[in-house]
């Protein structure tokens, strides 16, 4: 009885594998016929069959070549009601090809159609990570190019590292910064040591709050290149953050003998000594030579004009709180404060009215309104009233 049992077990499992072995010819079938929701249901039925994995090795293999043969061609197919049945087509393809991978006998035996097919799979990513990235969509981009670059690695690929830093800069402009971190990380393992993986690093720690490994990074990155003005900008960006004026006031100046002309260097010395938060480096006259400095470069430096208009009334209202204060025996010296005041004002009038031609904006208005009433030119109020 019990050799009749083994025999019986024995004859089911035999039964078993023809099984799907058929459903893996109809699969490979259908697949050549065109009819591909058919090959797709047959080639499922054999994989997930629960004796699957009793199937020898090479035949095992073949069914997932099969498999990724049929996914690609439903891709290729453009058939959208097809595509519907198979959304994850792409990732099945892939899914599929690693396993086959998998047995070296086969992959040597079948090298070609398995790497061709592997390299469509990895262009296929990368070229949804592109079009992903070029509609501004970086949260999906970033693992498209990642999966492009693990097939490119795995085929020992000289773009590999390209693909894992168009991976790493997509999950990057996504604000993603714990996964571009691990992206920018592996590429420095990967050998790729230059300016800009740095300054990547220290931008995805600056994302996560982390200063300190910020600050190391930029650091790293200037000891390759001391004039790389991108870096400098970063630390300059983290001395600020962190209250260190005068480091970075520093750090702007290395910027400034790379490039004297820059209008916009000058601008940003120009808020940082007119900011009397900044008590280490508050200096009037400096922000008025360094705003100065930025209109000569550039006559039509918006933000250099308002801003320096903007100085010359803080200036003057600084005046006039230091009259207020003085004695009522202290005529003189109060006339002469006021006087000085209302000079300020007047000096700083033509850059806010210049400011306002640039950009008639309803604070600037105001601005210039307030400073056209201070100096009793009630004509010109009255016009700037009825525009």
């Amino acid at each position: 009885m019990k050799k009749v049992m083994i025999l019986l077990a024995v004859l089911l499992t035999a039964n078993v594998m023809m099984a799907q072995k058929k459903d893996r010819t109809d699969a490979y079938m259908y697949n050549k016929n065109g009819q591909y929701a058919k090959a797709m249901a047959s080639i499922e039925k054999c994989v997930n069959h629960e004796q699957f994995a009793g199937m020898k090795p090479n035949d095992q293999a073949q069914a997932w070549l099969y498999r990724a043969a049929i996914y690609q061609n439903i891709i290729q197919s453009g058939d959208e009601a097809l595509m519907a049945q198979a959304p994850n087509a792409l990732e099945i393809v892939y899914e599929s090809l690693m396993n086959c991978m998998k047995n070296p006998e086969y992959l040597n035996d079948n090298k070609q159609e398995i790497y061709q097919r592997v390299g469509n799979v990895m262009n296929t990513y990368y070229t949804k990570g592109a079009d992903d990235y070029n509609t501004g969509k970086f949260a999906e981009a970033a693992p498209m190019f990642k999966k492009a670059y693990d097939i490119a690695k795995s085929l020992g690929s000289s773009d590999a590292n390209d693909m894992l830093n168009f991976a790493a800069t997509s999950a990057l402009r996504a604000e993603d910064y714990a996964t571009a971190l691990g992206y920018f990380n592996e590429l420095k393992n990967n050998g790729v040591d230059g300016v800009d993986v740095y300054k990547h690093l220290a931008a995805c720690y600056n994302g996560m709050g982390d200063s300190e490994n910020a600050m190391a990074m930029i650091n790293a990155g200037l000891e390759k290149d001391p004039s790389d003005a991108s870096l400098i900008v970063e630390k300059v960006n983290a001395y600020m953050k962190e209250g260190k004026t005068v480091e970075a006031v520093e750090d702007i100046n290395k910027l400034l003998a790379l490039d004297p002309q820059n209008a916009q260097l000058l601008f940003v010395l120009g808020t940082i000594y007119g900011d009397e938060n900044n008590k280490d480096v508050y200096d009037t006259e400096k922000a008025k030579k360094y705003y100065e400095d930025a209109i000569e470069i550039n006559p039509d430096y918006y933000d250099a004009i308002y801003n320096l208009g903007a100085l010359y009334i803080t200036m003057s209202n600084k005046l006039k709180t230091e009259a207020n204060e003085l004695p009522l025996n202290k005529v003189k010296e109060y006339n002469d404060l006021v006087k000085q005041a209302e000079d300020l004002v007047r000096t700083g009038l033509p850059y806010v009215k210049k400011a306002y031609e640039t950009q008639p904006t309803p604070e600037v208005k105001n601005v210039l309104k307030t400073m056209y009433v201070q100096l009793k030119m009630n004509e010109e109020a009255k016009a700037l009233d009825a525009e």
